[in-house]
Parts: structure tokens; C-alpha cells; sequence
């Protein structure tokens, strides 16, 4: 379907170019979604792929609009058995998907501090009351981690659960 895919991979190996691939990518959407979403699969999905690329590649993913790509990406988030969760919760925040969120939450508890901010990212982008309730039980501190946060990261996430907040509470009165 792509005749320089295995070029594209090559490249993709490394983050040299990682912005470069989103926005070809990105272009590329406008153009044929099908090679576009082919290109992104591939890519995404690449055990060789930089983490930088696949990265930039999720943030690209809901734009798809593909269900299922989307159950795909839960999929692998659920059962754990992908190496780039954070990959996979910006995919997931791209799509914001409200069947996303309960994988989301349960996960928090145990995630890496970056893990932690993604995930309140991608809970903001889902609007729903569930999201700002978690959202507001992180802020106020009323979670039971399985791995407490470091004191020095707390700050951080009470003003990303914060933020997170006001964005969904805004959403909320716009309707």
C-alpha cells in the first residue's frame, strides 16, 4: 500500500525527526485517510518505533475516528501487554472516549508520576461526571495509591487535577 513504509520505519526509530512524522502523518490525513491511518497503525504498533514518535503518533489517533483502533489501543492498555503506556494513555486521551475512563482510573493508582499526569490530561478530556469526580478526589487528595507519589510531585498533580477540573467544569456550563 505505502511503497517506502520499511523508509518510514527506519526513520521512526529514532527521534530525530519525531515532529516531523506527526506532521506528515498529519497531512497525509487530509489527503487519504486510509494510507494515513495505515502509515499511523504501522508505526504506532512497531515494537522499533521511538517512543518520541509513537508518542507524537497517539496524540494523532482519535483524529482516525476508527472504533476499532480505539478498542485496539484499550485493548493493549487493559491487559498490559504493551511496552509504551504512555503511548497508549495519549491515544486513549486523543480519542476521549468515556468507555476509556474506568481503565484509566484504575490504572492512576498504580501509574508513574508522568503516567499520572497523562492520564488526569486524558480523564480532562473526557466530559463526564464520573471524570470530574476523580478528578476532583485527586485533587483533594482522597486516593488510595498503590504507589504513593513522591511529596515533591504532589504540587504538580493537585494543579494538573485543577486545571483538568475548571476544563471540564467549564464544558459542563457551556450546555
Amino acid at each position: 500500500m505505502i511503497d517506502n513504509l520499511e523508509q518510514i520505519k527506519s526513520v521512526a526509530q529514532k527521534d530525530t525527526f519525531a515532529n516531523e512524522i506527526s506532521i506528515f502523518i498529519k497531512n497525509m490525513l487530509s489527503q487519504d485517510m486510509d494510507k494515513a491511518l495505515h502509515i499511523a497503525k504501522s508505526l504506532f504498533f512497531s515494537p522499533e518505533t521511538h517512543p518520541r514518535v509513537r508518542y507524537g503518533i497517539g496524540e494523532l489517533m482519535g483524529s482516525f475516528k476508527n472504533p476499532q483502533i480505539f478498542n485496539q489501543i484499550l485493548s493493549y492498555f487493559i491487559l498490559k501487554n504493551f511496552p509504551d503506556r504512555m503511548a497508549l494513555i495519549c491515544s486513549l486521551k486523543s480519542f476521549a472516549n468515556l468507555e476509556s475512563v474506568p481503565a484509566l482510573e484504575a490504572y492512576y493508582k498504580e501509574a508513574s508520576h508522568r503516567e499520572r499526569l497523562e492520564i488526569i490530561d486524558a480523564l480532562a478530556a473526557v466530559q463526564s461526571p464520573d471524570t470530574i469526580e476523580f478528578l476532583s478526589q485527586i485533587h483533594n487528595q482522597q486516593i488510595e495509591y498503590l504507589r504513593e507519589p513522591e511529596p515533591d510531585e504532589l504540587p504538580e498533580i493537585r494543579d494538573r487535577a485543577s486545571s483538568a477540573l475548571s476544563k471540564n467544569i467549564m464544558r459542563f456550563d457551556m450546555f
